[in-house]
């Protein structure tokens, strides 16, 4: 099977490179939005051998027979068992997990991780935001997800990087919330910005310094609350800001997949995944990501502030998947990767 990413400026102009480079067989796996607008879109295509022709991995192990540890078959029936046991623990719906085990039986690998690894390559997006993004960051989510101690790590982090940084709020009427954040950023030395409203907000961004960092923490919205929903995209559109959803780890899968539907609608093309130090289960996740051809960003494994966020790949997924959830071995390297 090959893989192929195609970038372009509109839909229909990622279509017309698919049906040139890849012909009318390709498979569309996701699409997503680039953060300047552009269409991304990956796709697959089964690889036909010519009549007498070695297979394209037959080759390639020909040439450097160490490139590709092939499996045999019984020990593909092996891996993808093994996948799909894990995926299975994880509560990934019946038709993820189908999906899945048969996009990394493709792969001739003799390690479950590997194949859950270019699985992961192949059909999600992994994109860790910038220290100083060009454009502000907006958090928004449900209530409990984590957006304000999210927003605190992200302003940290540029702050830490060296950059100037901007954090303000727009939930200003929660008991204690303002307050809370205050006391986080004279940590910080930085100074915290109140915004009222939509107007307050556009005010506000009027006045950031080019360069700068900037990040916005919303208050909490519900996605079954019309009136919750309407409030936050009147502060999205209120100038141009990235929306990033927060979405807790564990739950119920279905219920993630429709709550990330729901908030691409607002916008929003990536998302930031807290509290996987509380929970075990993490097929949400997956949910979520398939759901809306979401982008990871980052992930939380700790409520310190200091420890920061943790970039995600899709090996660093794989290895969470697939071992053994007591052990955390994989949450202790992310937990120091956050540092």
């Amino acid at each position: 099977m090959r893989f192929k990413t195609i970038t372009a400026p509109t839909m229909r102009e990622a279509m017309q490179t698919l049906r040139d480079s890849m012909g009318p067989d390709a498979i569309i796996l996701n699409t997503q939005c680039g953060a300047d607008g552009s269409v991304i879109l990956r796709a697959a295509l089964e690889r036909r051998a010519e009549p007498g022709a070695l297979p394209d991995d037959d080759m390639a192990q020909m040439a450097n027979p160490f490139a590709f540890p092939m499996a045999d078959p019984a020990q593909e029936t092996e891996i993808i068992a093994e996948i799909s046991d894990a995926l299975n623990f994880h509560r990934v719906s019946e038709d993820l997990v189908a999906r899945l085990t048969k996009t990394a039986s493709a792969f001739s690998v003799n390690d479950a991780i590997a194949a859950l690894t270019a699985t992961f390559d192949g059909l999600f997006g992994f994109s860790p935001l910038a220290c100083a993004p060009e454009r502000p960051v907006m958090l928004i989510g449900p209530a409990g997800a984590g957006k304000t101690v999210t927003t605190v790590k992200l302003t940290a982090r540029a702050l830490l990087a060296g950059h100037d940084a901007m954090l303000i709020t727009t939930d200003v009427t929660r008991t204690g919330a303002s307050a809370q954040l205050r006391e986080l950023t004279e940590i910080m030395g930085c100074t915290l910005h109140e915004a009222s409203g939509p107007a307050d907000l556009a005010d506000l961004l009027a006045q950031r310094q080019p360069g700068s960092a900037c990040f916005i923490d919303t208050p909490a919205c519900s996605p079954f609350n019309l009136t919750e929903l309407e409030l936050v995209k009147s502060l999205i559109m209120a100038a141009d800001v990235d929306p990033v959803l927060t979405l807790p780890a564990g739950g119920d899968a279905a219920e993630a997949a429709e709550i990330v539907h729901i908030f691409s609608g607002l916008g929003a093309r990536g998302m930031i995944v807290t509290r996987l130090d509380t929970t075990r289960r993490l097929g949400s996740i997956l949910s979520a990501m398939d759901s809306a051809a979401m982008t990871l960003h980052h992930v939380s494994v700790t409520p310190y502030i200091a420890r920061g966020l943790a970039p995600i790949s899709p090996g660093a997924l794989a290895h969470i998947f697939m071992e053994d959830p007591f052990e955390q071995d994989t949450y202790q390297e992310l937990e120091r990767a956050s540092q």
